[in-house]
């Protein structure tokens, strides 16, 4: 059994050695023939769930015994689980013990920032006056209007872009006038699929000219390292890299010891954010804000704030439609809340981009990487763990 032993993910091969499960969502790399494989997986009662062309990656949900016949079909290169990723779990800069000058006209104007993550809850701060939620995608529940059933999305961007009209400007994010680009990707319990966030961030850089989308902001996690995800998500990060768009990961919520960052927030084609605690007069690393390797030092690229984060509220039982009917968000008893986690100091920094973007519209990944390192000011802590240190913005944008 299972003579195409190079084809197969050894953990899927474990799996289907112990019989357990009957049905499997997997990932198929293949060389061409997209099409013929669809079919083929059509054929033995199997169905597609998408495709990520990028990738050459067809995502699909089969029996057990159909997984052999694919691997004997010469054009599949590679079969894998398709993995679960785990989200990440004061006034915004406040907390970064930053204060923008008030001689700045920089809001993020213009610019779109993509946000993958559990959704988005149309709270006042995004969509008033101005509905700056531009772009929905469910797929988890496939609803077309905006909605988030964990919270962890609507924090996301409420740091991104929150322009603080509930709190008479006290809880205003980074970028107050750029405009959100979320898709669904993570359900209430904060687990998303490989494939739905491949296939998030591949619309996203393809409606990136559209929609002047320059920062894509991926606030999760894989919790261990699988090389051939890995090469998945470096490909789709280079391919935003060529398209002049930012994408910004958190460092991870792993014990910040030495080492600990895993996975996608170790590649070179996005920047990285590990977490600091702000919240006493000694500044001091996160507990759980994964580290770089003390012998490599490339990672993280930075640090910023993530305890005691005040951002947007969300209720997280409201459905946005029901009965083939768009359903009104009821008020929200408290509009704002504390966080704490890497997705806070990631979505910060996302919002720095979104400054940037505006002020220099041209500029590349290379040329956003070197202004914030510019802006940089190294803290009292090892440098696995900050990165080139903690950003003032103020360092870099026109007075």
């Amino acid at each position: 059994m299972f003579s195409s032993t190079k084809k197969l993910d050894p953990n899927l091969k474990s799996f289907l050695a112990s019989s357990i499960i009957k049905e499997y969502r997997i990932l198929i790399k293949y060389r061409n023939f997209p099409d013929s494989i669809c079919k083929k997986v059509t054929s033995y009662r199997g169905t597609v769930i998408r495709k990520i062309e990028s990738c050459n990656i067809i995502c699909a949900q089969v029996k057990a015994k159909s997984i052999e016949l694919l691997l004997e079909y010469p054009e599949v290169q590679y079969i894998c689980l398709d993995q679960y990723l785990s989200l990440c779990g004061m006034s915004i800069p406040a907390a970064n013990k930053v204060r923008l000058s008030n001689k700045l006209s920089i809001y993020g104007r213009g610019i779109g920032v993509g946000v993958v993550d559990s959704g988005v809850y149309p709270h006042g701060d995004l969509t008033y006056p101005l509905n700056r939620i531009s772009t929905f995608v469910d797929l988890v529940n496939e609803l077309p209007y905006p909605y988030d059933d964990n919270g962890h999305g609507t924090c996301t961007c409420g740091i991104i872009a929150g322009n603080g009209g509930a709190s008479n400007k006290i809880y205003t994010g980074v970028a107050p006038e750029s405009n959100i680009h979320c898709f669904k990707a993570f359900d209430k319990l904060g687990k998303g699929y490989v494939s739905d966030v491949l296939f998030s961030l591949e619309e996203l850089i393809n409606i990136s000219e559209k929609y002047n989308i320059k920062v894509i902001c991926l606030p999760f996690e894989t919790l261990y390292y699988n090389k051939f995800i890995f090469t998945q998500f470096d490909i789709l990060l280079k391919k935003a890299r060529l398209h002049s768009i930012v994408c910004v990961l958190p460092s991870g919520s792993n014990r910040n010891i030495d080492g600990s960052i895993t996975g996608i927030a170790l590649s070179s084609n996005c920047i990285t954010v590990s977490g600091i605690d702000t919240t006493s007069a000694e500044i001091k690393s996160y507990l759980y804000s994964s580290c770089g390797a003390i012998k490599k030092d490339k990672k993280p690229d930075f640090c910023a704030a993530c305890v005691d984060v005040v951002s947007l509220n969300s209720n997280t039982s409201y459905i946005s439609y029901k009965n083939n009917i768009k359903m009104h968000a009821p008020k929200l008893d408290t509009s704002y809340k504390s966080f704490t986690g890497t997705s806070v100091s990631a979505a910060y920094v996302s919002g720095l981009c979104a400054l940037l973007f505006e002020e220099h519209p041209n500029f590349t990944f290379d040329d956003i990487l070197s202004l914030l390192k510019v802006a940089s000011i190294p803290l009292d802590i090892p440098k696995n763990q900050q990165g080139e240190g903690k950003i003032d913005i103020n360092k870099v944008l026109k007075q």
